[in-house]
Protein backbone atom coordinates (compact mmCIF):
# COMPACT_ATOMS: atom_id res chain seq x y z
CA UNK A 1 0.00 0.00 0.00
CA UNK A 2 2.47 2.61 -1.03
CA UNK A 3 1.06 5.73 -2.71
CA UNK A 4 2.79 8.57 -4.22
CA UNK A 5 -0.12 10.86 -5.33
CA UNK A 6 -3.29 11.34 -3.83
CA UNK A 7 -4.60 10.15 -6.97
CA UNK A 8 -2.79 6.67 -7.03
CA UNK A 9 -4.15 6.71 -3.32
CA UNK A 10 -7.86 6.95 -4.77
CA UNK A 11 -6.71 3.99 -7.26
CA UNK A 12 -7.63 1.48 -4.41
CA UNK A 13 -10.53 0.52 -5.98
CA UNK A 14 -9.29 -0.10 -9.53
CA UNK A 15 -8.54 -3.41 -9.32
CA UNK A 16 -8.74 -7.00 -7.51
CA UNK A 17 -5.57 -7.79 -9.29
CA UNK A 18 -2.98 -6.88 -12.12
CA UNK A 19 -4.11 -9.33 -14.52
CA UNK A 20 -7.41 -10.72 -16.39
CA UNK A 21 -6.58 -14.14 -14.63
CA UNK A 22 -6.52 -12.65 -11.79
CA UNK A 23 -3.32 -13.85 -10.09
CA UNK A 24 -1.65 -10.96 -9.35
CA UNK A 25 -2.44 -8.99 -6.37
CA UNK A 26 -1.62 -5.33 -6.00
CA UNK A 27 -1.92 -2.50 -3.38
CA UNK A 28 -5.45 -1.69 -4.79
CA UNK A 29 -6.57 -5.41 -4.26
CA UNK A 30 -5.29 -5.50 -0.67
CA UNK A 31 -7.06 -1.35 0.47
CA UNK A 32 -9.90 -2.19 -1.55
CA UNK A 33 -10.50 -5.89 1.08
CA UNK A 34 -10.11 -3.50 3.29
CA UNK A 35 -12.09 -0.57 2.76
CA UNK A 36 -14.85 -3.30 2.20
CA UNK A 37 -14.36 -4.76 5.41
CA UNK A 38 -14.43 -0.96 7.26
CA UNK A 39 -17.77 -0.50 5.21
CA UNK A 40 -16.08 2.52 3.06
CA UNK A 41 -17.92 2.92 0.16
CA UNK A 42 -15.71 2.73 -3.21
CA UNK A 43 -17.56 5.99 -4.80
CA UNK A 44 -16.36 8.09 -1.45
CA UNK A 45 -13.14 7.21 -2.19
CA UNK A 46 -13.34 8.16 -5.88
CA UNK A 47 -15.19 11.76 -4.76
CA UNK A 48 -13.02 12.38 -1.78
CA UNK A 49 -10.25 12.25 -3.80
CA UNK A 50 -8.48 10.08 -0.31
CA UNK A 51 -7.26 6.65 0.61
CA UNK A 52 -8.78 3.92 2.56
CA UNK A 53 -5.45 4.93 4.86
CA UNK A 54 -6.73 8.37 5.38
CA UNK A 55 -10.22 7.38 6.03
CA UNK A 56 -9.23 4.44 8.48
CA UNK A 57 -6.90 6.98 10.56
CA UNK A 58 -9.93 9.07 10.85
CA UNK A 59 -12.52 6.07 12.52
CA UNK A 60 -9.68 5.65 15.68
CA UNK A 61 -9.36 6.76 18.93
CA UNK A 62 -5.76 6.65 19.14
CA UNK A 63 -2.70 5.65 17.40
CA UNK A 64 -1.48 2.38 18.55
CA UNK A 65 2.46 2.20 18.39
CA UNK A 66 4.34 -0.59 16.17
CA UNK A 67 6.66 -2.87 17.84
CA UNK A 68 9.32 -5.19 16.20
CA UNK A 69 10.46 -8.84 17.41
CA UNK A 70 13.67 -10.08 15.82
CA UNK A 71 13.26 -12.61 13.96
CA UNK A 72 15.92 -15.57 12.79
CA UNK A 73 15.60 -15.45 8.56
CA UNK A 74 15.71 -18.92 8.59
CA UNK A 75 13.95 -21.28 11.63
CA UNK A 76 16.46 -24.27 10.50
CA UNK A 77 19.94 -21.83 10.36
CA UNK A 78 20.13 -19.09 12.39
CA UNK A 79 23.40 -18.34 10.81
CA UNK A 80 21.79 -16.80 8.41
CA UNK A 81 21.06 -13.96 10.76
CA UNK A 82 18.07 -12.17 11.81
CA UNK A 83 15.42 -9.40 11.05
CA UNK A 84 12.98 -7.14 12.42
CA UNK A 85 9.34 -8.16 12.01
CA UNK A 86 6.88 -5.53 12.86
CA UNK A 87 3.19 -5.98 15.22
CA UNK A 88 0.98 -3.85 17.51
CA UNK A 89 -0.53 -4.79 20.91
CA UNK A 90 -3.53 -3.74 22.27
CA UNK A 91 -4.27 -3.76 25.79
CA UNK A 92 -6.76 -1.68 26.05
CA UNK A 93 -9.67 -4.46 26.73
CA UNK A 94 -7.22 -6.89 28.52
CA UNK A 95 -8.69 -8.37 31.82
CA UNK A 96 -6.38 -11.08 34.00
CA UNK A 97 -6.92 -14.47 32.29
CA UNK A 98 -8.47 -13.27 28.90
CA UNK A 99 -6.92 -14.92 25.92
CA UNK A 100 -4.12 -13.12 23.55
CA UNK A 101 -5.75 -13.03 19.72
CA UNK A 102 -3.66 -12.82 17.08
CA UNK A 103 -4.89 -10.74 13.68
CA UNK A 104 -2.87 -11.90 10.82
CA UNK A 105 -2.91 -9.50 7.87
CA UNK A 106 -0.65 -12.05 5.55
CA UNK A 107 -0.22 -10.81 1.78
CA UNK A 108 0.20 -7.31 2.41
CA UNK A 109 1.92 -4.20 4.55
CA UNK A 110 -0.11 -4.30 8.35
CA UNK A 111 -0.47 -0.52 8.89
CA UNK A 112 -3.80 0.29 8.32
CA UNK A 113 -4.97 -2.96 9.58
CA UNK A 114 -3.44 -2.71 12.79
CA UNK A 115 -4.75 0.46 13.55
CA UNK A 116 -8.43 -0.20 12.73
CA UNK A 117 -8.72 -3.47 14.41
CA UNK A 118 -6.81 -2.27 17.54
CA UNK A 119 -8.68 1.01 17.51
CA UNK A 120 -11.96 1.46 16.38
CA UNK A 121 -14.53 -0.24 18.17
CA UNK A 122 -16.64 -0.59 15.13
CA UNK A 123 -14.07 -3.28 13.66
CA UNK A 124 -15.05 -7.53 14.24
CA UNK A 125 -11.80 -7.63 15.68
CA UNK A 126 -11.77 -4.86 18.24
CA UNK A 127 -14.92 -6.26 19.45
CA UNK A 128 -14.22 -9.86 19.73
CA UNK A 129 -11.04 -9.11 21.61
CA UNK A 130 -13.44 -6.57 24.08
CA UNK A 131 -15.77 -9.26 24.17
CA UNK A 132 -13.31 -11.70 26.18
CA UNK A 133 -11.27 -9.23 27.82
CA UNK A 134 -7.99 -10.01 25.83
CA UNK A 135 -4.91 -9.05 24.50
CA UNK A 136 -4.96 -7.95 20.33
CA UNK A 137 -1.92 -8.06 18.45
CA UNK A 138 -2.30 -7.47 14.64
CA UNK A 139 1.02 -9.53 13.42
CA UNK A 140 3.23 -8.52 9.60
CA UNK A 141 4.08 -11.20 7.40
CA UNK A 142 7.77 -11.52 6.65
CA UNK A 143 8.65 -9.80 3.30
CA UNK A 144 5.89 -7.39 3.38
CA UNK A 145 5.39 -3.79 4.67
CA UNK A 146 8.23 -3.11 7.47
CA UNK A 147 8.97 -6.41 8.05
CA UNK A 148 11.76 -7.13 5.38
CA UNK A 149 14.72 -9.80 5.80
CA UNK A 150 15.80 -8.18 2.78
CA UNK A 151 14.15 -5.21 0.58
CA UNK A 152 12.22 -6.27 -1.85
CA UNK A 153 12.57 -4.54 -5.31
CA UNK A 154 11.96 -5.88 -8.86
CA UNK A 155 16.59 -5.91 -9.09
CA UNK A 156 16.33 -7.71 -5.81
CA UNK A 157 18.77 -11.05 -5.95
CA UNK A 158 16.63 -13.97 -6.17
CA UNK A 159 18.28 -16.07 -3.93
CA UNK A 160 16.60 -13.10 -0.98
CA UNK A 161 13.34 -14.69 -1.70
CA UNK A 162 14.03 -18.30 -1.17
CA UNK A 163 13.46 -17.57 2.59
CA UNK A 164 9.83 -16.37 1.68
CA UNK A 165 8.13 -19.45 1.56
CA UNK A 166 4.78 -21.25 3.93
CA UNK A 167 7.50 -23.20 6.42
CA UNK A 168 9.24 -19.97 7.46
CA UNK A 169 6.09 -17.54 7.43
CA UNK A 170 4.25 -20.06 9.82
CA UNK A 171 7.26 -20.67 12.32
CA UNK A 172 7.50 -16.62 12.69
CA UNK A 173 4.45 -16.61 15.38
CA UNK A 174 5.31 -19.34 17.67
CA UNK A 175 8.55 -18.31 17.81
CA UNK A 176 7.23 -14.52 18.40
CA UNK A 177 4.61 -15.94 21.24
CA UNK A 178 7.04 -18.10 22.77
CA UNK A 179 8.52 -15.38 24.73
CA UNK A 180 5.65 -12.74 24.47
CA UNK A 181 5.59 -10.57 27.97
CA UNK A 182 4.07 -7.55 28.18
CA UNK A 183 5.35 -5.15 31.02
CA UNK A 184 2.39 -4.07 32.38
CA UNK A 185 1.76 -8.03 32.92
CA UNK A 186 4.99 -9.07 34.11
CA UNK A 187 3.91 -11.20 36.91
CA UNK A 188 1.39 -13.36 34.20
CA UNK A 189 2.31 -15.58 31.53
CA UNK A 190 1.21 -14.30 28.24
CA UNK A 191 2.67 -17.25 26.25
CA UNK A 192 0.84 -19.82 24.99
CA UNK A 193 1.55 -21.76 28.09
CA UNK A 194 -0.29 -19.98 30.63
CA UNK A 195 -2.12 -17.85 28.01
CA UNK A 196 -4.94 -19.57 25.17
CA UNK A 197 -3.71 -17.99 22.16
CA UNK A 198 -6.48 -17.20 19.17
CA UNK A 199 -6.10 -16.84 15.63
CA UNK A 200 -7.86 -15.02 13.30
CA UNK A 201 -7.72 -14.46 9.77
CA UNK A 202 -9.58 -14.37 5.72
CA UNK A 203 -8.54 -15.01 2.70
CA UNK A 204 -4.52 -16.08 3.49
CA UNK A 205 -3.91 -14.83 6.41
CA UNK A 206 -7.16 -17.58 7.16
CA UNK A 207 -5.40 -20.04 5.35
CA UNK A 208 -2.69 -19.57 8.28
CA UNK A 209 -4.58 -19.23 10.90
CA UNK A 210 -6.07 -22.85 10.38
CA UNK A 211 -2.24 -23.77 9.23
CA UNK A 212 -0.78 -22.35 12.90
CA UNK A 213 -3.52 -24.12 14.55
CA UNK A 214 -3.08 -28.15 12.55
CA UNK A 215 1.18 -27.70 12.87
CA UNK A 216 1.41 -25.76 15.89
CA UNK A 217 -1.11 -26.61 18.11
CA UNK A 218 1.02 -25.85 21.77
CA UNK A 219 1.11 -22.06 20.61
CA UNK A 220 -2.70 -21.10 18.84
CA UNK A 221 -5.16 -22.95 20.85
CA UNK A 222 -7.99 -22.22 18.07
CA UNK A 223 -8.56 -20.20 15.03
CA UNK A 224 -10.93 -18.43 12.69
CA UNK A 225 -10.56 -19.27 9.25
CA UNK A 226 -12.77 -17.01 7.01
CA UNK A 227 -12.64 -17.69 3.05
CA UNK A 228 -9.68 -19.74 3.45
CA UNK A 229 -8.37 -21.66 0.20
CA UNK A 230 -6.33 -24.25 2.00
CA UNK A 231 -5.80 -26.54 -1.33
CA UNK A 232 -3.04 -25.23 -3.20
CA UNK A 233 -3.73 -25.64 -6.40
CA UNK A 234 -2.38 -24.07 -10.43
CA UNK A 235 -5.98 -24.26 -12.55
CA UNK A 236 -8.17 -21.86 -10.41
CA UNK A 237 -10.60 -21.38 -13.25
CA UNK A 238 -13.25 -22.47 -11.10
CA UNK A 239 -12.99 -18.71 -9.27
CA UNK A 240 -15.29 -17.71 -12.81
CA UNK A 241 -17.83 -19.98 -11.92
CA UNK A 242 -18.60 -18.12 -8.89
CA UNK A 243 -18.73 -14.83 -10.80
CA UNK A 244 -21.25 -16.38 -12.87
CA UNK A 245 -23.29 -18.33 -10.39
CA UNK A 246 -23.46 -15.12 -8.95
CA UNK A 247 -24.45 -13.21 -11.69
CA UNK A 248 -27.29 -15.29 -12.40
CA UNK A 249 -28.64 -15.57 -8.88
CA UNK A 250 -28.61 -11.94 -8.92
CA UNK A 251 -30.88 -11.59 -12.11
CA UNK A 252 -27.93 -10.95 -14.38
CA UNK A 253 -28.14 -14.23 -16.70
CA UNK A 254 -28.50 -11.64 -19.60
CA UNK A 255 -24.99 -9.82 -18.59
CA UNK A 256 -23.43 -13.28 -18.72
CA UNK A 257 -25.01 -14.13 -22.22
CA UNK A 258 -23.37 -10.61 -23.42
CA UNK A 259 -20.17 -11.02 -22.05
CA UNK A 260 -19.73 -14.74 -23.54
CA UNK A 261 -20.63 -13.21 -27.14
CA UNK A 262 -18.55 -9.74 -26.78
CA UNK A 263 -15.48 -12.38 -25.80
CA UNK A 264 -16.40 -14.48 -28.64
CA UNK A 265 -16.22 -11.59 -31.27
CA UNK A 266 -13.17 -10.17 -29.45
CA UNK A 267 -11.39 -13.60 -29.56
CA UNK A 268 -12.16 -13.89 -33.25
CA UNK A 269 -10.31 -10.33 -34.35
CA UNK A 270 -7.40 -11.14 -32.38
CA UNK A 271 -6.93 -14.50 -34.12
CA UNK A 272 -7.78 -13.08 -37.58
CA UNK A 273 -5.24 -11.56 -38.81
CA UNK A 274 -2.56 -8.88 -37.16
CA UNK A 275 -4.69 -5.74 -38.57
CA UNK A 276 -8.14 -6.65 -37.03
CA UNK A 277 -5.77 -7.38 -33.69
CA UNK A 278 -4.64 -3.96 -33.69
CA UNK A 279 -7.78 -2.38 -34.10
CA UNK A 280 -10.26 -4.16 -31.33
CA UNK A 281 -6.92 -3.28 -29.28
CA UNK A 282 -7.06 0.45 -30.19
CA UNK A 283 -10.77 0.02 -29.69
CA UNK A 284 -10.43 -0.33 -26.27
CA UNK A 285 -7.74 1.35 -24.79
CA UNK A 286 -6.43 3.33 -27.69
CA UNK A 287 -3.28 4.34 -29.37
CA UNK A 288 -0.34 1.96 -28.33
CA UNK A 289 -2.88 -0.97 -26.80
CA UNK A 290 -2.10 -2.71 -30.26
CA UNK A 291 1.57 -3.12 -28.76
CA UNK A 292 0.16 -5.82 -26.35
CA UNK A 293 0.48 -9.12 -26.98
CA UNK A 294 -3.17 -10.91 -27.14
CA UNK A 295 -2.79 -12.66 -23.52
CA UNK A 296 -1.47 -9.12 -21.78
CA UNK A 297 -4.68 -6.83 -23.69
CA UNK A 298 -7.30 -10.08 -22.79
CA UNK A 299 -6.01 -9.52 -19.27
CA UNK A 300 -7.18 -6.39 -18.81
CA UNK A 301 -11.27 -7.17 -19.99
CA UNK A 302 -11.40 -8.60 -16.73
CA UNK A 303 -11.05 -5.58 -14.87
CA UNK A 304 -14.36 -5.50 -15.19
CA UNK A 305 -15.00 -8.47 -12.23
CA UNK A 306 -12.16 -6.85 -9.70
CA UNK A 307 -14.61 -5.33 -7.55
CA UNK A 308 -17.14 -9.04 -6.92
CA UNK A 309 -15.13 -10.64 -4.12
CA UNK A 310 -15.01 -8.06 -1.91
CA UNK A 311 -18.26 -5.92 -3.07
CA UNK A 312 -20.30 -8.58 -4.54
CA UNK A 313 -22.72 -6.82 -7.61
CA UNK A 314 -21.82 -3.28 -5.41
CA UNK A 315 -19.37 -1.23 -5.36
CA UNK A 316 -20.66 2.00 -6.81
CA UNK A 317 -19.09 3.41 -10.97
CA UNK A 318 -16.07 0.63 -10.77
CA UNK A 319 -18.28 -2.39 -10.00
CA UNK A 320 -19.37 -5.54 -11.81
CA UNK A 321 -23.03 -4.65 -11.21
CA UNK A 322 -22.35 -1.51 -12.62
CA UNK A 323 -20.70 -2.75 -15.80
CA UNK A 324 -23.77 -5.08 -16.57
CA UNK A 325 -25.92 -1.96 -15.97
CA UNK A 326 -24.02 -0.60 -19.03
CA UNK A 327 -24.30 -3.13 -20.79
CA UNK A 328 -28.01 -4.57 -20.53
CA UNK A 329 -29.35 -1.06 -20.62
CA UNK A 330 -30.40 0.54 -24.34
CA UNK A 331 -27.75 3.68 -24.54
CA UNK A 332 -30.85 5.22 -26.80
CA UNK A 333 -34.31 4.05 -25.01
CA UNK A 334 -33.12 3.11 -21.61
CA UNK A 335 -34.73 0.01 -21.79
CA UNK A 336 -33.41 -3.25 -20.04
CA UNK A 337 -32.27 -6.01 -22.38
CA UNK A 338 -34.22 -8.92 -22.25
CA UNK A 339 -33.34 -12.64 -20.43
CA UNK A 340 -31.08 -13.29 -23.24
CA UNK A 341 -28.84 -10.07 -23.74
CA UNK A 342 -28.68 -7.58 -26.37
CA UNK A 343 -26.70 -9.98 -28.35
CA UNK A 344 -29.02 -12.30 -29.48
CA UNK A 345 -30.50 -9.72 -31.51
CA UNK A 346 -27.72 -6.95 -32.12
CA UNK A 347 -25.25 -9.36 -32.80
CA UNK A 348 -21.73 -10.10 -30.98
CA UNK A 349 -20.05 -6.83 -32.05
CA UNK A 350 -22.66 -4.56 -30.61
CA UNK A 351 -21.81 -6.72 -27.38
CA UNK A 352 -18.11 -6.00 -27.78
CA UNK A 353 -18.60 -2.20 -28.58
CA UNK A 354 -20.63 -1.91 -25.51
CA UNK A 355 -18.41 -3.67 -23.49
CA UNK A 356 -15.32 -0.89 -24.67
CA UNK A 357 -17.41 1.88 -23.66
CA UNK A 358 -18.09 1.50 -20.56
CA UNK A 359 -17.09 4.95 -18.90
CA UNK A 360 -14.84 3.58 -16.08
CA UNK A 361 -12.81 0.76 -18.06
CA UNK A 362 -9.86 2.39 -19.12
CA UNK A 363 -9.70 4.64 -15.86
CA UNK A 364 -9.63 1.40 -13.69
CA UNK A 365 -7.07 -0.19 -15.94
CA UNK A 366 -4.59 2.64 -16.11
CA UNK A 367 -5.40 2.53 -11.87
CA UNK A 368 -4.12 -0.77 -11.53
CA UNK A 369 -1.97 -1.36 -14.60
CA UNK A 370 0.02 2.24 -13.71
CA UNK A 371 -0.60 2.89 -17.50
CA UNK A 372 -1.98 5.55 -19.21
CA UNK A 373 -4.21 4.09 -21.87
CA UNK A 374 -5.86 7.08 -24.20
CA UNK A 375 -3.79 9.97 -22.37
CA UNK A 376 -6.49 10.47 -19.40
CA UNK A 377 -3.87 12.01 -17.56
CA UNK A 378 -3.45 14.88 -20.33
CA UNK A 379 0.30 16.37 -18.58
CA UNK A 380 1.41 12.96 -18.28
CA UNK A 381 2.58 11.21 -21.53
CA UNK A 382 0.60 8.55 -23.30
CA UNK A 383 1.41 5.03 -22.29
CA UNK A 384 -0.31 1.81 -22.61
CA UNK A 385 2.08 -0.95 -22.16
CA UNK A 386 0.15 -3.44 -20.17
CA UNK A 387 2.92 -6.26 -19.77
CA UNK A 388 4.79 -5.00 -16.90
CA UNK A 389 4.51 -6.57 -14.05
CA UNK A 390 3.90 -4.78 -10.55
CA UNK A 391 7.33 -2.86 -9.13
CA UNK A 392 5.80 -2.58 -5.99
CA UNK A 393 6.94 -4.38 -3.15
CA UNK A 394 4.30 -6.08 -1.64
CA UNK A 395 3.03 -7.16 -4.78
CA UNK A 396 6.56 -8.54 -5.55
CA UNK A 397 6.69 -10.74 -2.77
CA UNK A 398 3.08 -12.08 -3.01
CA UNK A 399 3.41 -13.09 -6.92
CA UNK A 400 7.05 -15.27 -5.38
CA UNK A 401 4.29 -16.99 -3.45
CA UNK A 402 2.01 -18.23 -5.53
CA UNK A 403 4.47 -18.71 -8.36
CA UNK A 404 6.66 -21.07 -6.23
CA UNK A 405 3.99 -22.94 -3.90
CA UNK A 406 0.46 -21.57 -4.17
CA UNK A 407 -0.87 -21.62 -8.03
CA UNK A 408 -4.06 -19.72 -7.98
CA UNK A 409 -3.71 -19.01 -11.77
CA UNK A 410 -7.33 -17.82 -12.33
CA UNK A 411 -7.79 -18.69 -15.80
CA UNK A 412 -10.41 -19.06 -18.24
CA UNK A 413 -13.11 -21.21 -17.32
CA UNK A 414 -13.81 -22.91 -20.74
CA UNK A 415 -17.04 -24.20 -20.75
CA UNK A 416 -20.52 -22.95 -20.55
CA UNK A 417 -20.02 -20.68 -17.62
CA UNK A 418 -16.50 -19.39 -19.43
CA UNK A 419 -16.01 -15.48 -18.64
CA UNK A 420 -12.52 -14.66 -19.63
CA UNK A 421 -10.79 -14.66 -22.99
CA UNK A 422 -9.67 -17.66 -24.63
CA UNK A 423 -5.82 -16.27 -24.29
CA UNK A 424 -6.04 -16.74 -20.70
CA UNK A 425 -4.66 -19.89 -20.38
CA UNK A 426 -2.47 -21.64 -17.58
CA UNK A 427 0.43 -20.69 -20.12
CA UNK A 428 -0.40 -17.24 -20.22
CA UNK A 429 -0.57 -17.50 -16.28
CA UNK A 430 3.25 -18.98 -15.64
CA UNK A 431 4.60 -16.75 -18.62
CA UNK A 432 3.98 -14.07 -16.47
CA UNK A 433 5.70 -15.67 -13.11
CA UNK A 434 8.54 -15.81 -15.63
CA UNK A 435 8.61 -12.64 -16.60
CA UNK A 436 8.64 -11.37 -12.84
CA UNK A 437 11.27 -13.33 -12.19
CA UNK A 438 14.03 -13.88 -14.59
CA UNK A 439 16.80 -13.93 -12.77
CA UNK A 440 15.43 -16.80 -10.22
CA UNK A 441 14.87 -18.64 -13.90
CA UNK A 442 18.38 -18.52 -14.54
CA UNK A 443 19.40 -19.08 -11.07
CA UNK A 444 17.28 -22.10 -10.91
CA UNK A 445 15.33 -20.79 -8.23
CA UNK A 446 12.17 -20.50 -9.98
CA UNK A 447 9.71 -23.56 -10.39
CA UNK A 448 8.28 -24.76 -13.56
CA UNK A 449 5.07 -24.45 -12.18
CA UNK A 450 3.75 -23.61 -8.61
CA UNK A 451 4.83 -26.80 -6.41
CA UNK A 452 1.50 -27.72 -5.35
CA UNK A 453 1.85 -31.00 -4.52
CA UNK A 454 4.59 -30.02 -2.29
CA UNK A 455 2.84 -27.41 -0.57
CA UNK A 456 -0.32 -29.23 -0.09
CA UNK A 457 1.76 -32.65 1.43
CA UNK A 458 3.30 -29.97 4.11
CA UNK A 459 -0.30 -28.22 4.88
CA UNK A 460 -2.06 -30.57 4.48
CA UNK A 461 -4.78 -28.79 1.96
CA UNK A 462 -8.39 -28.80 2.18
CA UNK A 463 -7.86 -31.99 4.22
CA UNK A 464 -6.84 -30.95 7.04
CA UNK A 465 -9.13 -31.01 10.21
CA UNK A 466 -7.44 -29.23 12.95
CA UNK A 467 -9.48 -29.27 16.66
CA UNK A 468 -10.64 -26.07 17.78
CA UNK A 469 -11.23 -24.49 14.20
CA UNK A 470 -14.17 -22.46 12.90
CA UNK A 471 -14.44 -21.75 9.47
CA UNK A 472 -16.45 -20.19 6.91
CA UNK A 473 -17.05 -18.13 3.82
CA UNK A 474 -19.46 -17.03 1.19
CA UNK A 475 -22.15 -18.51 -0.97
CA UNK A 476 -20.36 -16.53 -4.07
CA UNK A 477 -16.94 -16.55 -3.01
CA UNK A 478 -14.36 -17.46 -5.47
CA UNK A 479 -11.93 -18.45 -3.03
CA UNK A 480 -14.47 -20.97 -0.93
CA UNK A 481 -13.70 -23.15 -4.01
CA UNK A 482 -10.08 -23.98 -2.51
CA UNK A 483 -11.58 -24.24 0.98
CA UNK A 484 -12.64 -26.75 2.82
CA UNK A 485 -16.07 -25.35 2.30
CA UNK A 486 -15.76 -25.90 -1.10
CA UNK A 487 -19.52 -28.07 -1.23
CA UNK A 488 -21.62 -27.00 -4.54
CA UNK A 489 -18.30 -26.35 -6.36
CA UNK A 490 -17.35 -28.54 -9.03
CA UNK A 491 -13.79 -29.68 -7.37
CA UNK A 492 -15.03 -30.25 -4.16
CA UNK A 493 -14.29 -33.37 -2.21
CA UNK A 494 -16.89 -35.59 -2.06
CA UNK A 495 -18.86 -36.88 0.80
CA UNK A 496 -17.93 -33.61 3.23
CA UNK A 497 -20.93 -32.20 4.96
CA UNK A 498 -21.06 -28.99 6.91
CA UNK A 499 -22.36 -28.76 10.79
CA UNK A 500 -22.69 -25.95 13.48
CA UNK A 501 -22.71 -28.27 15.77
CA UNK A 502 -19.88 -27.78 18.48
CA UNK A 503 -17.17 -29.41 18.30
CA UNK A 504 -15.74 -31.10 21.64
CA UNK A 505 -12.74 -29.22 22.43
CA UNK A 506 -9.34 -30.25 21.48
CA UNK A 507 -10.87 -33.03 19.31
CA UNK A 508 -10.78 -33.30 15.34
CA UNK A 509 -13.54 -33.73 13.29
CA UNK A 510 -13.75 -36.72 10.59
CA UNK A 511 -12.53 -35.46 7.37
CA UNK A 512 -15.93 -35.72 6.08
CA UNK A 513 -17.43 -33.12 8.45
CA UNK A 514 -16.72 -29.27 8.65
CA UNK A 515 -17.50 -27.05 11.45
CA UNK A 516 -18.10 -24.39 9.53
CA UNK A 517 -21.15 -21.90 8.13
CA UNK A 518 -21.63 -20.73 4.26
CA UNK A 519 -23.45 -17.47 4.25
CA UNK A 520 -26.14 -17.05 1.17
CA UNK A 521 -25.25 -14.58 -1.27
CA UNK A 522 -22.54 -13.35 -0.02
CA UNK A 523 -18.89 -13.57 -1.12
CA UNK A 524 -15.24 -13.45 0.55
CA UNK A 525 -14.35 -12.61 3.92
CA UNK A 526 -17.98 -11.45 4.14
CA UNK A 527 -18.68 -12.27 7.89
CA UNK A 528 -15.12 -9.74 8.84
CA UNK A 529 -17.39 -6.48 8.41
CA UNK A 530 -19.63 -5.63 11.32
CA UNK A 531 -22.16 -3.29 8.20
CA UNK A 532 -23.11 -7.18 6.84
CA UNK A 533 -25.60 -7.93 8.97
CA UNK A 534 -26.12 -11.88 7.73
CA UNK A 535 -22.12 -11.97 8.93
CA UNK A 536 -23.29 -11.86 12.85
CA UNK A 537 -24.42 -14.96 12.06
CA UNK A 538 -21.26 -16.57 11.27
CA UNK A 539 -19.12 -14.47 13.96
CA UNK A 540 -21.94 -15.93 16.30
CA UNK A 541 -20.81 -19.11 15.67
CA UNK A 542 -17.08 -18.83 16.40
CA UNK A 543 -17.92 -16.82 19.69
CA UNK A 544 -19.99 -19.52 21.13
CA UNK A 545 -17.80 -22.06 19.99
CA UNK A 546 -14.68 -20.34 21.72
CA UNK A 547 -16.51 -19.83 24.69
CA UNK A 548 -16.79 -23.33 24.80
CA UNK A 549 -13.37 -24.05 24.10
CA UNK A 550 -11.40 -21.97 26.25
CA UNK A 551 -13.30 -23.81 29.03
CA UNK A 552 -10.81 -26.51 28.52
CA UNK A 553 -7.48 -24.51 28.26
CA UNK A 554 -5.48 -25.69 30.69
CA UNK A 555 -2.11 -23.38 31.25
CA UNK A 556 1.45 -25.48 31.58
CA UNK A 557 4.08 -25.04 34.11
CA UNK A 558 6.90 -23.20 33.03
Amino acid sequence: MHFSTVARGTALLAALSGTAAGIVTSPFKRDLKLSAELGIHPDTLLRHKTSVQAIASGQVDGIVKAEYVSLPIDHSNSSVGHYQNRYWVSEENYKEGGPVFVYDVGEGTAESSAQSYLGNSTTFFYQLVKDFGGIGIVWEHRYYGDSLPYDVSPHMKPEHLQYLNNKQALADIPFFAANFTRESYSDVDLTPSGTPWVMVGGSYSGMRAAFTRHLYPDTIYASFASSAPVEARIDMSVYFDQVYDGLVTYGYSNCTRDIQAALEYIDQQLSHSESTAASIKQKFFGEGAEKNSNGDFSAALAIIYNYFQSYGLGGGAGSLGSFCEHMETDPKTNTTAPAQGFAHSRGKKYAAARYASWPAFTQLVNMNSNTNCKKLEASEPLSCDLSQPSSEPDSISWTWQYCTEWGYFQTNNFGPRSLLSKYQTLEYAQEYCNKAFPEAIKKGLLPKHPLVEATNAETGGWSIRPSNVYWSGGQFDPWRTLSPLAEGTRLAPQGVSLTTEIPKCNVKTEENTIFGYIMQKAEHCFDFRTSFVPGAISRGYFHTALTEWLGCFKAKTR
